[in-house]
């Protein structure tokens, strides 16, 4: 029989995690006097957005360490939990397309005053919605009463309901063939973009991309909704590279549907100036994007907007070519030349940098610095799941992928390019620094 000490060993070790980690999380709320954290709040906290290494270290120890509690403490519960959890992302789409956040704003509404509102069944949308207050998304104040909450009002900004019906939509029915795309002659080996679930669910011969231009641009539109604000924590994106040591530099933006991702830098660094480069007909939502979120820009020659199909070969000169979640959609052959293209027109002393999301194992690999990875008894990686369900969507959507860092450099490598550094923080971003081999 194990010794005492021995049977609570990782009990006792997830307990240490956590009180040292709530202790971190108490001591900057108190230093920096904020108000308490809690989800009924419908305003976001200071400390989700305040950086340093040791705090974000705390929170995302206390998220894995409960997360890693629950299925040790209630194994069937956490099992059914991800057996039907399918049914958490229908009420969190049927909230959005409803837009129930924006209809409940700052007050609370009876579920009668809901169904008014919305034009809906009262009895079954009161159902969805308790099923999202169980996962903390709103709150259920009364018998048939509803608010917001912290979690809740994230659904308030249409990028973010755009980004759960893309999710809901098209990507959940193109996973839902992904048994059907393992087993079929045709499929079941195919690396090509068009050979995806996606095409047995939708019957196309079309890859994703074609399929919402020519048949369904209303989703294609969406999805730009979608990527355009999906969820940057600005603060900490800002700080994964050192823009600041750019100077006067030009960043070419390639694949950059309307500047997202590059436009928030631009306005961080009043020194760089930025080329946003997508296909012609993105022209127009850009120049719309730009108006809506940075008015400021609309008359500077810092931003201008260039059409530019990636798969071309790259005709602008710049400093710094960036690629911000752009490879991780493609498969390895159209990946390579995307960024063949893109070496070819670098120069010496250009770079280009690569921003995705990074697939990290869950066991310890002794080649990952300790920065990197999570403390015994949590799964190395923090048990981030989120990039491993990107990388799903990917392989459904695509057949392409989320990578590790040792597929990353093979990748680059066979372009004429190096990879010369990586660039983390707490984040879910990582950024490859690549110069020509």
């Amino acid at each position: 029989m194990a010794s005492y000490s021995a049977s609570f060993q990782t009990l006792e070790s997830l307990r240490d995690l956590i009180n040292k980690s709530l202790d971190a999380v108490e001591k900057s709320i108190v230093d920096h006097d904020d108000p308490a954290l809690t989800l009924d709040s419908c305003e976001s906290h200071p400390i989700h957005s305040r950086l340093g290494a040791d705090l974000e270290a705390a929170l995302k120890t206390i998220s894995s360490a409960t997360n890693m509690l629950r299925a040790l403490c209630d194994p069937n519960t956490y099992l059914n939990d991800t057996i039907y959890g399918y049914h958490d992302e229908t009420a969190l789409f049927v909230a959005c397309q409803a837009d129930i956040a924006n209809h409940l704003g700052k007050k609370e509404h009876s579920i009668q005053t809901l169904a008014q509102k919305t034009g809906l069944n009262e009895e079954k949308l009161a159902r969805y919605l308790r099923n999202l207050c169980n996962k903390q998304i709103f709150r259920e104040t009364a018998d048939n009463r509803f608010a917001n909450n912290l979690l809740s009002v994230t659904f308030q900004s249409e990028a973010k309901r755009a980004l759960v019906g893309h999710c809901a939509d098209e990507c959940r029915t193109s996973s839902s063939k992904a048994w059907e795309a393992l087993i079929h002659p045709d499929y079941k080996d195919a690396t090509e973009a068009n050979k995806a679930p996606f095409n047995l669910a939708y019957d196309t011969d079309l890859t994703v991309f074609e399929w919402v231009k020519s048949v369904r641009p209303d989703i294609g539109q969406r999805a730009n909704t979608a990527m355009a604000g999906k969820g940057l924590n600005l603060e900490q994106y800002l700080a994964l590279y050192p823009w600041h040591l750019e100077g006067t530099k030009t960043i070419i933006d390639v694949g950059a549907g309307v500047g997202a991702g590059t436009l928030p830098i631009l306005k961080d660094n009043l020194n760089l100036r930025v080329r946003v480069q997508d296909r012609p007909e993105s022209e127009s939502k850009f120049h719309e994007y730009l108006k809506n979120s940075y008015p400021e820009f609309e008359q500077s020659d810092r931003v201008k907007f260039i059409g530019h199909d990636f798969f071309t070969p790259q005709k602008e000169a710049g400093d710094i070519y960036f690629l911000r979640h752009v490879i991780h959609d493609w498969p390895d052959e159209e990946a390579r030349q995307i960024l063949s293209h893109c070496a070819a027109k670098m120069s010496l002393g250009n770079k280009l940098l690569i921003l995705e999301h990074m697939l990290a194992p869950t066991y310890r690999d002794t080649s990952q610095s300790s920065r990197e990875v999570a403390p015994r008894p949590l799964l190395a990686n923090w048990g981030q799941s989120v990039v491993s369900r990107l990388d799903l969507q990917m392989l459904a959507c695509l057949n392409a992928k989320e990578r590790t860092e040792t597929q990353y450099r093979a990748l680059i490598e066979n372009t004429g390019l190096k990879v010369v550094r990586v660039w983390r923080n707490a984040g879910l971003d990582t950024v490859l620094e690549c110069i020509k081999a």
